[in-house]
């Protein structure tokens, strides 16, 4: 009978080490593509959310719809419902927050969206009419939302402290000076980005640093609807 020649150690090894080897070069390409897929869909829910914001707009003479406050059942996350017939488009992939079907301890509400409407554009203030706004394909109208808060908006007019809108609390309740961001935001949830919906329905994933002026303030950015 001829002898089976068996596997030494050292070429076991360096099938391991090989295997170690590729892993390393792969995995992190299919986080990468992972992620990517994850951007796509988000970028989808954003675009359906668009549309869904102008067909409400054309239907209430131009007006966007309202938020939380002062009323939180006027959440346009319940009123455009008519108008997607879905609320997973509500959530992205990639967003990680516990308290979607429970509030979290301390808290009352469960999370509304991944996205939030920008409160300097609802419709009961004086930029929430479509006809108010200069320039609407050049203003974020809805943008992703940091993780676990349970409202439906963020309050741009507060970034940064311009003479204006001097608030210190909220200034400080809604910027990180030490991180230099937003703290309503998700600025770098997809590679970098996030998604942004604008106020005339278009859609894309915009590198977050070149959304507002400088200093950090948007009264001078992307969020300012009397551009």
């Amino acid at each position: 009978m001829p002898r089976r020649r068996a596997f030494t150690l050292i070429e076991l090894l360096v099938v391991v080490a090989i295997v170690a080897i590729l892993a390393a070069i792969l995995f992190p390409v299919f986080a990468q593509a992972r992620d990517k897929a994850r951007a796509a869909s988000c970028l989808s829910n954003c675009r359906q959310l668009g549309m869904a914001f102008m067909s409400y707009a054309q239907d209430y003479d131009e007006f966007l719809p309202l938020t939380t406050y002062p009323v939180a059942s006027n959440s346009w996350t319940d009123t455009v419902q008519s108008y997607v017939k879905n609320r997973a488009i509500l959530r992205c992939p990639s967003d990680s927050s516990r308290n979607w079907a429970q509030p979290l301890a301390g808290q009352t509400e469960v999370r509304r969206s991944s996205y939030f409407l920008s409160a300097w554009m609802a419709g009961s203030n004086g930029y929430g009419s479509l006809a108010a706004m200069q320039s609407p394909a050049s203003v974020i109208y809805m943008a992703e939302s940091a993780e676990e808060i349970t409202r439906d908006h963020f309050h741009p007019f507060y970034w940064g402290s311009p003479p204006e809108q001097s608030n210190a609390f909220m200034n400080g309740l809604t910027w990180d000076p030490v991180a230099g961001e937003t703290l309503e935001l998700a600025l770098r949830r997809h590679q970098g980005g996030f998604t942004a919906s604008y106020a005339d329905g278009h859609a894309k994933w915009v590198q977050w640093t070149r959304t507002w002026g400088s200093p950090p303030q948007a009264l001078q950015g992307a969020y300012d609807p009397r551009q």
